[in-house]
């Protein structure tokens, strides 16, 4: 192999053969005779006479190398595809151009021929194949992209068209201001102030100052950085061009104005107007009126379908809790048109929102301060522990004041409260968050007193003039002794009564043996007409989270303790101590109940609702129910409180209202030490009902009951022999309803 070897032949050999043309047959091959195949005339070049010199002028002798009628063969099919290294190597092997030449002749022009067509129709083939190919794609295509084409254009052609106009045209909602809330003489007790909202427009933020600006935020409004830039990036996928909103509840003006004026430190962030609720009176009215705030993922989802969006305010507690249906707006919007970006172009149409409707109460709001007055002067001067206190018209059971203490500010609540203020309310072991007036239970102590005395009177067990015999203070069954305050000697049903003898009570409930002829109507009858009275069950105030009590029987005993029912725990229950546990409201209800003749009334709030125009909307009726007491039952029950306040426990010589009630004090609670025998002094509280026994329900006077409670955790009962609880009422009713005459 190698490379092919070139006839060496002198320049002036070469000179001398001149136009001689010499044709010298390849090494190792036979010369073809002239009769193997056809003739070849001398004239013709072996390509045939195509093949042929252009220029013939002078013949160059031994032009072609020995084996160039093979370079020849491979030039003639390199100009139908192969490579221009090969065309130039023929060239570099002394090959003539033979480019127009269509072969180079083989051996048999016939078998030439016949591969050459071969070869041409071969190629002509795939070539058509390719097109027919080609063509059928294209074909496919168009069609699909024409059938793609009438789906959207004529099938959903309207559904699109629907769609792409709901895209430029959209209708925002106009927020709609919450309504107010008044006292029964209409001053204002819950209003609106300007706020301000704080948002984030992602498209407006460098992705690079994202962290630097929820961290300004975070410090700025008191919120997680962590949550706002997780909400900024949120937004940023959904449709950077539209705000987020950072605070859930409006910011005031102080820190909208920082925002403002310092607006390089707060890029992409926008301020804009809206409304903050404002309580006038923030820790008088706080357990009564609640508060607002944001709207959870869980209410917005039972009440996306009235309406509500996910910024929206709801009543968390209290008034603006129970009547959100009232107190709420009802939404606007605004119609607008949008470009491609979702930029806001101009306002298409606007249908004004329409403020919530106003909520009267039956709260007075001269008697609410001069209550929480005076029970707040008890808690500095006497150091007590909690005080509640609540009146009503006992004629309709409207609630004419209600104060508990400590409470707290829903202002906080309403601007947003922070982690550390919510912390420390939580932390107070006073639950100021509670509205002790209807949700703490406590022991009744001697004001329970009426419920066994109506019991006994009922049943025919006691009359006005059953006496008892009170010989001793103290008296002892199967090893457990019972005490009373003092030996009173024979005491009739008022007297016992307003001198408030638990010894004469006991005997009444379970019998002893200071009136062997009294039967004790039992534990069972106590329970009944206590529970006919509203004791054990929420009264059904239009509050949320009210506390029913308890109200025990040998058969709840049985259920919770799995323990018999004894007789000391019916004397327990005769005093109201031992199991029985009551709320402010629930004490109140009941002696109202016989102030008025008879009718447990539904406490209630809620006085009237008007709406934006002024005209009142239908409210529902409350309930009331006649009890099954005889008048003079009534008559001598009231009565018997009546001397309460001339003769007993609450003696108030120089009061001119003639107001009647009953006093209760009652140990519970943590030890507050030990007292001078070594015993257990326990925490203690009071209790004064009062109402006005007037038999002309039309009088000022005789629509007001009030009971006020008192609690302190760190004195024994033996260290105070006063009802502080009388003296407070006693100043509150002459102020009021003094200057109400």
């Amino acid at each position: 192999m190698g490379v092919p070897r070139r006839d060496r032949v002198r320049p002036h050999i070469r000179r001398s053969l001149g136009g001689v043309r010499a044709r010298l047959p390849p090494a190792g091959r036979r010369r073809r005779s002239p009769g193997d195949g056809a003739r070849t005339s001398d004239r013709d070049p072996p390509g045939g006479r195509a093949c042929r010199p252009r220029s013939v002028g002078r013949r160059a002798p031994l032009r072609r190398h020995p084996r160039g009628h093979r370079r020849c063969d491979l030039v003639g099919s390199t100009r139908r595809g192969h490579s221009r290294r090969e065309r130039h190597l023929h060239r570099a092997l002394g090959a003539r151009d033979i480019s127009h030449c269509a072969t180079s002749p083989p051996r048999h022009r016939e078998a030439g021929r016949v591969r050459s067509l071969v070869r041409r129709e071969s190629r002509t083939f795939v070539s058509l194949r390719r097109f027919v190919a080609f063509g059928v794609a294209i074909f496919v295509i168009f069609t699909a992209l024409t059938a793609r084409l009438y789906d959207l254009e004529i099938v959903r052609g309207d559904y699109y068209h629907q769609l792409s106009e709901q895209n430029r045209i959209v209708r925002l909602p106009v927020p709609a201001e919450r309504g107010g809330i008044v006292d029964r003489n209409g001053y204002v007790l819950a209003r609106n102030i300007p706020g301000f909202a704080i948002s984030v427009i992602p498209v407006d933020l460098s992705r690079t100052r994202e962290d630097e600006l929820s961290h300004r935020l975070a410090s700025l409004l008191d919120l997680p950085s962590d949550a706002i830039a997780d909400a900024i990036r949120a937004q940023r996928i959904r449709n950077p061009y539209e705000p987020v909103r950072i605070s859930k509840t409006p910011v005031p003006r102080e820190i909208a104005l920082v925002v403002t004026e310092r607006a390089e430190l707060f890029p992409g962030v926008r301020v804009d107007p809206e409304s903050i609720r404002f309580y006038v009176d923030g820790t008088l009215y706080a357990p009564t009126i609640g508060y607002t705030g944001p709207i959870t993922e869980q209410e917005l989802a039972k009440l996306k379908d009235s309406g509500y969006l996910a910024d929206d305010d709801v009543g968390r507690t209290g008034i603006e809790d129970v009547y959100e249906q009232y107190l709420r707006g009802t939404y606007g919007w605004r119609e607008i048109e949008r470009d491609a970006a979702q930029r806001e172009i101009k306002t298409l149409a606007l249908q004004r929102a329409t403020v919530g409707n106003t909520v009267s109460l039956t709260i007075d709001d001269r008697l609410q301060k001069l209550l929480d007055a005076e029970l707040r002067k008890g808690v500095d001067e006497d150091k007590f522990t909690q005080a509640v206190g609540v009146a009503m018209n006992p004629q309709n059971g409207e609630i004419l004041a209600m104060v508990s203490i400590p409470g707290y500010d829903n202002n906080m609540f309403a601007r947003g409260i922070s982690t550390a203020e919510l912390a420390a309310l939580n932390a107070d072991d006073r639950h100021p968050l509670v509205n002790k007036a209807i949700g703490d239970r406590y022991p009744a102590g001697s004001t329970f007193k009426m419920v066994t005395g109506l019991s006994a009177l009922s049943e025919g067990t006691a009359t006005r003039n059953t006496v008892v015999n009170v010989s001793a203070s103290s008296f002892s069954v199967s090893g457990t002794t019972f005490y009373d305050w003092r030996a009173h000697g024979s005491l009739d049903f008022v007297h016992g009564f307003a001198h408030s003898s638990d010894i004469y009570f006991y005997t009444l409930a379970g019998g002893t043996a200071f009136a062997p002829n009294v039967r004790g109507v039992g534990p069972d009858a106590i329970a009944k007409y206590a529970r006919m009275l509203g004791f054990g069950a929420p009264t059904g105030i239009d509050l949320p989270n009210e506390d029913g009590g308890i109200m025990p029987d040998p058969q709840w005993k049985l259920a919770t303790f799995d323990e018999p029912w004894t007789i000391g725990n019916t004397y327990q229950e005769a005093i109201g101590q031992g199991f029985v546990a009551v709320t402010p409201l629930q004490l109140l209800n009941a002696y109202a109940s016989v102030a008025n003749g008879g009718t447990l009334w539904q406490p209630h709030l809620l006085k009237q609702v008007t709406d934006a125009a002024g005209n009142a909307v239908p409210i529902a009726a409350w309930k009331s129910q006649k009890l099954e007491m005889t008048e003079e039952n009534l008559r001598l029950l009231r009565e018997s409180a009546r001397r309460v306040v001339t003769i007993g426990h609450a003696y108030m010589p120089n009061l001119k209202i003639p107001i009647a009630g009953k006093t209760g004090t009652a140990e519970f609670g943590a030890s507050a030490g030990k007292d001078s025998a070594g015993r257990n002094k326990l925490g203690f509280h009071n209790w004064f009902v009062s109402f006005v026994p007037q038999a002309d329900n039309t009088d000022p006077t005789a629509q007001i009951a009030m009971v006020i409670f008192t609690y302190d955790s760190s004195k024994s009962l033996c260290e105070l022999c006063l009802n502080p609880a009388v003296g407070m009422t006693q100043r509150i009713l002459e102020q009021y309803l003094g200057a109400n005459k």
